[in-house]
């Protein structure tokens, strides 16, 4: 089984790569590997991210293949809730689709609840894994989401 802790981790990383490059089946995964990761964990993070964002997917009309639109502006008393690594971390995360603003808006209740102090890179990215693995659990023998997203629709 993945350890979750690792599954931000791993898009983090990514996260450059993703930004740059026109094509998703482009990564290079090597340099995760070399970081003690392995091919499980990687495919995992990469799998749940698609999960999250299947746009990535779909050939790129233009050169980038993200849409760095961030629609919410944080006031100042928010930004004040987190360390300045782990506003690079949302803002990431953010950029390659992993949160989108209703994550955002509970990441920041959460926080401003659970916290007497800036959150860090670390508590930051232990919040987001819980998250989206709470949210998107699969049944690895069935392939199978066991919970709905929030946008699923039942037909």
């Amino acid at each position: 089984m993945v350890e979750k802790n690792k599954t931000v981790d791993i898009l983090i990383e990514l996260a450059p790569q993703l930004m740059a490059k026109k094509n998703v089946h482009s990564i290079n995964t090597k340099k995760l590997e070399g970081m003690g990761y392995s091919k499980i964990e990687i495919t995992y993070a990469i799998s749940l991210l698609l999960n999250r964002n299947p746009k990535l997917l779909k050939k790129p009309k233009s050169k980038k293949i993200l849409d760095n639109t961030f629609l919410r502006i944080m006031p100042k008393e928010e930004k004040t809730l987190f360390t300045k690594e782990a506003y690079q971390d949302i803002l990431l995360l953010r950029t390659i689709g992993v949160i989108d603003e209703d994550d955002l808006n509970d990441i920041i209740e959460r926080i401003s609840v659970y916290f007497r102090d800036r959150v860090s890179r670390d508590e930051l990215r232990q919040m987001i894994n819980y998250m989206i693995d709470d949210e998107g659990e699969i049944d690895f023998e069935t392939g199978v989401r066991l919970n709905l997203k929030k946008n699923d629709q039942i037909h």
